[in-house]
């Protein structure tokens, strides 16, 4: 693999736990649409804001699939501390406290070059030379690279 799909591949790892992590706020986010729309298509004629059916089995399907969606969040937040887990410690091996700061604060906390530099006192420029630095030393865990 060449230097650049290399350095791809790294960013993709390390892009896993932000991108994991929005896929949980898009699940959070059916999940009470989900909440509302039956909240809201049931109350219209019943005040108690609870969820109301015309028949039983409907009921029972719409708990089954609120109760299927919230396993599947509690699931992928488990993931999420996995990946979060392997980032962050596939960065912490790395010497350089600049290329672990640069690293930490664009790829777990989403920081954009601008505040990174800022932050740093540094011109981006240089910021972008630590980044470089930094994906040339990183090592992908096994496990994540065996994923493909």
């Amino acid at each position: 693999m060449d230097r650049a799909a290399e350095n791809e591949r790294k960013k993709e790892f390390l892009r896993s736990y932000r991108k994991r992590k929005k896929h949980i706020a898009a699940l959070i986010d059916q999940l009470e649409e989900l909440k509302s729309a039956k909240l809201g298509a049931s109350s219209c004629g019943i005040g108690d804001g609870m969820p109301h059916a015309h028949n039983q089995t409907d009921l029972s399907d719409y708990v089954a699939k609120l109760e299927e969606l919230k396993e599947v969040i509690i699931h992928e937040r488990y993931k999420l501390v996995k990946d979060a887990t392997e980032v962050a410690k596939a960065i912490r091996k790395l010497n350089d406290s600049d290329e672990v700061y640069v690293l930490t604060k664009r790829y777990m906390m989403g920081w954009d070059w601008e505040k990174i530099a800022k932050e740093m006192g540094y011109a981006i420029r240089n910021v972008h030379y630590i980044h470089s630095r930094a994906l040339e030393k990183l090592e992908i865990p096994e496990a994540w690279r065996k994923q493909d």
